[in-house]
């Protein structure tokens, strides 16, 4: 798995030859809050960092962009959360895992159904209580392989 921080909208990335091109997004909700999240309804966020686990076999880079920028429509339930709590954290990960798997081996409290509307899992949305330990879930699950995290 290769695991790349993100700088600026077009970064350089090692392609995955036969692997799954996969990204997490990451914003740190500074209080508790209820955002109304699509067909999802009120969803409680409490304070802490939210990590959403995402993928893109075409156009990655700019899927992160997107996620990054303010101002655009709604629609993702990632756009509801980042649309009021920008992601200023992301990371490019190339590996055989599913985004499924990659979100559940953060640890941390899954948000229910979140961006998962297409799948079987219990969401893509992962919160933990502090930055350091969003660092730590990235550093296991990706190995030696995760380089030095940089914001944007």
């Amino acid at each position: 798995m290769i695991v790349q921080p993100i700088v600026a909208a077009s970064p350089a990335v090692v392609p995955a030859s036969d692997g799954r091109r996969l990204y997490i997004v990451a914003a740190w909700v500074p209080r508790h809050e209820t955002i109304v999240v699509g067909s999802l309804g009120a969803i409680a966020f409490p304070r802490g960092w939210y990590a959403y686990v995402g993928s893109a076999r075409r156009g990655r880079d700019a899927r992160v962009a997107r996620h990054r920028r303010a101002g655009k429509p709604l629609r993702w339930h990632a756009d509801h959360l980042f649309s009021r709590y920008p992601a200023g954290r992301a990371w490019l990960i190339d590996t055989r895992r599913s985004e499924c798997e990659l979100a559940a081996s953060l640890g941390g409290e899954v948000v229910p159904r979140f961006g998962s509307s297409d799948c079987g899992c219990p969401g893509h949305l992962v919160r933990l209580p502090r930055l350091a330990c969003l660092r730590g879930a990235l550093a296991a699950a990706a190995g030696d392989e995760l380089t030095r995290e940089r914001r944007q």
